[in-house]
């Protein structure tokens, strides 16, 4: 070969051209893995048994069921709140209100559904208790979604000796328990405002513990008169027959509660007050709601007066 052409001739490299692919095929490796495990990350957060747990409580308010009878009521609403929000929701009942009112206070509990008078007192033993909803309900004609209901004291229609609340003196009365709002605590400030002192008034009351078991006893005849809500009337007509009348109607009640307690993160309270007013009313069925709204705490202040 010529000499000439000899030095035109470069040494090919090849130990550098392999050492250029190499860190590109790492290069792109690491991306993919970084890729990889974000993904899988973002599948693993999606996987409702890995979401946050939280826990939600309801007291005795219209416990006429079982407990699996309330979650099962409570469980369409709780796992489309839970699927929305990003975390899983799991129902805590109480046997009584003071139950309750101790479980949300001290965090057993994350959010509750409480009646007026057991917000206000969960609020004084706790303040930074979180009222996030006001559940709405149908009126009475069932046309419209209002904030508030109305209590009754109820007997039976073939009393036609119980016409008013002085028809009651020396007969046998049943309240719900001494945290209801009007199961007890309007009742009770309406009749002595009348003049009247349960303590005496009667011959016996019972703390009968739920709505449902003071018609009930109404209905069976083993009390004379007993104070509920309009909400457990209805559903008492539907199991006893339309057998009932009201002596005494309360004033209109500012509705039931959603709280939290200050361990559920703000962020949680926020997307709750968000998501929970969107929600379908075919998933309240059978519950005493047809949705929730925003209102402020001093939309409750009525009601402490009466705690007070």
């Amino acid at each position: 070969m010529d000499d000439k052409l000899k030095n035109k001739i470069v040494p090919q490299d090849s130990s550098g051209k392999n050492r250029r692919w190499m860190k590109i095929i790492h290069s792109a490796l690491f991306v993919f893995l970084i890729l990889f495990i974000s993904s899988t990350a973002s599948g693993l957060s999606n996987q409702p048994e890995k979401r946050s747990l939280y826990y939600f409580g309801i007291p005795p308010h219209q416990k006429g069921q079982s407990i699996d009878e309330i979650r099962d009521l409570y469980k369409p609403m709780l796992k489309w709140l839970g699927d929305q929000v990003g975390c899983r929701f799991h129902f805590i009942g109480a046997d009584t209100y003071e139950e309750m009112i101790k479980m949300i206070t001290e965090g057993k509990v994350h959010l509750a559904g409480l009646g007026p008078v057991p917000y206000v007192v969960a609020k004084q033993q706790n303040p930074n208790i979180k009222l996030l909803l006001t559940e709405l309900r149908w009126d009475k004609e069932k046309k419209n979604s209002i904030d508030s209901y109305r209590g009754d004291i109820l007997a039976l229609k073939n009393r036609a000796d119980l016409k008013s609340l002085w028809d009651l003196k020396g007969k046998k009365f049943a309240f719900v328990n001494h945290h209801s709002t009007c199961g007890y605590r309007y009742p009770n400030v309406l009749m002595r405002e009348k003049g009247i002192n349960p303590d005496n008034f009667f011959n016996k009351f019972y703390f009968l513990g739920s709505h449902p078991r003071v018609t009930d006893a109404i209905a069976a005849g083993s009390v004379d008169a007993g104070a509920t809500w309009d909400f457990n009337w209805d559903q008492a007509v539907k199991k006893h027959g339309d057998v009932f009348k009201s002596i005494l109607k309360t004033p209109p009640i500012p509705n039931l509660t959603i709280v939290a307690h200050p361990s559920l993160p703000d962020y949680i309270c926020f997307k709750i007050q968000k998501i929970l007013p969107t929600i379908d009313p075919s998933l309240l069925k059978g519950l005493p709601t047809t949705g929730f709204v925003l209102r402020p705490d001093s939309f409750y202040d009525g009601i402490r007066s009466l705690v007070e």
